[in-house]
């Protein structure tokens, strides 16, 4: 932030395979930059880390204040895109600071935490647009208020998705925890620094990152559900189907990268140990640091076991009481309605009414068009409201100066009239001021040197 305005409108536009691999790599082709770029310059950097820490905490805060606002799918990802190189970005800028500290675990920490993450969100974003995609060949539609009820008919879909939306929101025992938890832990070594307004740095950038983790858990919560569950809100013709096993076999193995990342962190924070050794290093006369402590982690593989084990333990009750009660007949109806009588595809949560109360709160702060009909009555037949929202720092910086330019360069647009006499006198013209600029610079000089000569 403000270079990701075209983050947005490319995602919607790709293919969702082409998506996996722009969020996945193409956009961590800057990040790669910054870090290649703190190694070879020498710089005050703890200033430079703060300016980091500052940019990231905002880009990342932004991000997911505007993806709980979307409504197509895929721009709801690619705004999370953005979320998380914020917290790339906090990773980096907190092991910049640790550099011009000389702190070396601070460092470690840091660089090793945003390193991680840089893999682990090209793992589980590469698997939410790989579902939206399964997503939008069955539907037809990225339209989130056009879906609902599809986990009965995309069963693996549905799951493969709410697991990537649980590593993506850095829960255990999924991978987005494991580089959340070191860029956690670096937050805390900085905390050692008693200096004010480092200390207020460190403390809102703490705060920060506690924002974005409760806020991804809203739009994610409302992304499943809407999709996922309910009652559909649209009749699909042909009715949507689960995606072929050419389809999901990529996309278990990458859930099989996720789980392993989660549950086996070690041997990946093994393999970040040359890179960190490379940003320590940095530090003079500091006692190298090139890997993270093993207590750290074993404290973090324990945490994803156990996490792991809670699932298996819920798993299993689940499994029980199917066996228990599937003797048993079974009667399917409608859900109960309250009551009321109505449409029940219509009575329950939309996208926009989900997040309704968040949407009050963060009005202010973005630019959301509504468009609407008044309701009338229980069960109104033409009432409706829709709600747009837009990007404000995109309305401001790009499309009132674009409008602005557009509109200077339209009073010159007489010149291109569709004239052809016109055109062949700027060929005049053109030729004249080519033959006589140059006469008129030699007489010029000319003129110079008699003057210089008296």
């Amino acid at each position: 932030m403000p270079f990701h305005t075209w983050l947005p409108h490319a995602h919607p536009a790709a293919p969702s395979h082409v998506s996996g691999i722009m969020s996945g790599v193409l956009i961590k082709i800057g990040i790669y930059g910054i870090l290649r770029m703190i190694l070879l310059i020498k710089t005050d950097y703890v200033t430079a880390g703060y300016i980091i820490l500052f940019a990231a905490v905002i880009s990342g805060i932004y991000g997911v204040m505007l993806a709980i606002l979307q409504h197509n799918l895929k721009t709801l990802l690619a705004y999370h895109s953005i979320e998380n190189i914020g917290i790339i970005g906090i990773g980096i800028g907190l092991g910049t600071i640790g550099i011009g500290a000389h702190n070396p675990m601070l460092a470690a920490l840091g660089f090793a935490g945003g390193m991680l993450h840089v893999l682990n969100h090209s793992l589980f974003k590469s698997l939410l647009f790989f579902s939206a995609g399964n997503v939008y060949q069955a539907t037809h539609t990225l339209n989130i208020e056009k879906m609902g009820g599809l986990i009965k008919k995309m069963p693996h879909t549905a799951s493969l998705f709410l697991l990537a939306a649980l590593a993506i929101c850095g829960l255990p025992p999924f991978n987005g925890f494991v580089s959340e938890f070191l860029i956690y832990s670096g937050l805390y070594q900085g905390l050692g620094n008693q200096s004010p307004v480092p200390l207020f740095a460190i403390i809102a950038s703490l705060f920060g990152l506690v924002l974005i983790g409760g806020l991804a858990l809203l739009c994610f919560t409302k992304a499943f559900g809407i999709v996922f569950l309910g009652t559909p809100r649209r009749v699909f013709v042909p009715a949507p189907v689960e995606a072929s096993w050419g389809k999901l076999v990529p996309m278990y193995a990458t859930l099989a990268l996720i789980m392993g990342i989660g549950l086996f962190p070690g041997v990946f924070l093994q393999a970040l140990s040359a890179p960190v050794a490379a940003f320590t290093a940095k530090i003079p006369g500091a006692p190298q640091v090139s890997a993270i402590p093993e207590n750290a982690s074993r404290l973090v593989a324990n945490i994803g076991w156990c996490a792991a084990g809670f699932i298996a333990l819920a798993g299993l009750v689940f499994f029980i009481r199917q066996k228990a009660t599937g003797r048993k007949p079974a009667s399917v109806s409608g859900t109960w309605g309250c009551g009321y009588v109505g449409d029940a595809s219509r009575m329950q949560y939309s996208a926009g009414s989900f997040i309704r109360s968040y949407r009050k709160l963060a009005e202010p702060l973005f630019s959301i068009h509504k468009k609407k009909r008044p309701v009338e009555g229980i069960f109104p037949v033409d009432g409706w409201q829709e709600t747009h929202p837009y990007d404000a720092l995109e309305e401001w910086l790009i499309d009132r100066p674009l409008r602005k330019l557009k509109h200077f360069m339209g009073k010159f647009q007489f010149l291109q009239n569709g004239n052809p006499q016109f055109y062949v006198l700027y060929g005049i013209v053109f030729i004249t001021l080519v033959i006589l600029v140059p006469l008129v610079v030699d007489n010029m000089y000319a003129l110079l040197d008699f003057l210089n000569q008296l």
